[in-house]
């Protein structure tokens, strides 16, 4: 599925634009607890989190997560948008719970 698929399955709202909103996603990490995404050893993914700091930013790029999206409804941090943009990493907000995001996204995703 294409990023774009994802953020419209999820009702998302843009934060930090793609550079490519029709990059392939295979697959999604679902975590509040950054030491989960740190150990998923996936490619090709989004970050799902209810997180809202910086460390998400930084760890999307430790582990080449191809995008960011809080759940919830929640809205980042003004560092959080600047980390975002000076990494390239795409950055969007959902009103779903995290759980409900899994479900929508579940159909969608590739087996490996």
């Amino acid at each position: 599925m294409q990023l774009r698929e994802v953020a419209l399955r999820l009702g998302a709202e843009e934060l930090v634009r793609p550079a490519t909103p029709d990059v392939e996603i295979r697959s999604a990490a679902a975590a509040d607890l950054l030491s989960d995404i740190l150990a998923t050893g996936k490619d090709e993914f989004v970050i799902l989190t209810g997180l809202v700091s910086p460390q998400v930013i930084r760890t999307a790029q430790v582990v080449g997560a191809l995008a960011i999206f809080l759940v919830r409804g929640k809205h980042p941090t003004q560092e959080m948008i600047g980390l975002a943009q000076a990494h390239g990493i795409p950055l969007y907000t959902t009103p779903l719970a995290l759980f409900e995001s899994c479900v929508r996204l579940a159909p969608l995703v590739e087996e490996r």
